[in-house]
């Protein structure tokens, strides 16, 4: 999910931050070393959302990048394996990656800040021969400080995500499937393997979910 609205959205003035800097798939020494700027929180509050960050950066499997303005961080977006527990989490070869978040800070947003940090993620290679989905719930959406609608804001992040890649994906998971302000954004790698292409068709539509199954 990402929390970033397009210049204009709002009625402050847009203000140029050039000393912003972009650090794909930072270290996670730097995350730790910086501060989150306090206006990080539609996920959770900002210690906890550090915390979090610190902790992805440090798997092997995942991938923050962020956006930083002197010793602050003050966007995100972070790349993992899915868990366990979702659907997306019994694929077996390893290769399906989730993007499980992008926030800036709405003082620094209409700055392009999150296509930057999703342009410098994608453009490490790390994600080449992977195969990234990214889910859009309305619950995340961060509405009350953007001004959308749900489908607007839906219908921002998928340009958002179509601009690096993403192209829309059906599927019977009734979280995306029972919401039509949901949805389902996925990225095919250049070098991805036909067996993980195999994996993500096969976990689109699974037989367990009840009245959503036969869709």
């Amino acid at each position: 999910m990402v929390a970033e609205d397009q210049a204009g959205l709002h009625a402050r003035r847009r203000v140029e931050r050039p000393s912003v800097e972009v650090f794909p798939c930072a270290d996670p020494a730097l995350i730790e070393a910086k501060k989150l700027h306090p206006e990080l929180n539609v996920f959770r509050p900002p210690d906890r959302q550090h915390q979090a960050l610190v902790g992805i950066a440090k798997d092997p499997d995942g991938c923050v990048t962020v956006a930083v303005d002197g010793d602050t961080i003050v966007g995100y977006a972070a790349f993992h394996r899915p868990d366990p527990f979702e659907r997306w989490g019994k694929d077996e070869t390893g290769g399906i990656y989730e993007l499980g978040a992008v926030e800036v800070a709405p003082s620094y947003r209409g700055l392009g800040l999150a296509k930057r940090m999703l342009e410098a993620s994608f453009a490490t290679g790390r994600f080449d021969d992977k195969l990234v989905l990214a889910t859009l719930y309305y619950w995340h959406y961060d509405l009350e400080r953007s001004g959308l609608t749900p489908f607007r804001y839906r219908d921002l992040l998928i340009r958002l995500y179509g601009s690096v890649g993403f192209e829309p994906s059906t599927t019977n998971d009734p979280d995306i499937f029972a919401y039509p302000e949901n949805a389902l954004m996925v990225r095919v790698g250049p070098k991805t393997p036909e067996a993980v292409k195999a994996s993500f068709e096969k976990l689109r539509f699974l037989s367990e979910e009840g009245p959503w199954a036969n869709f």
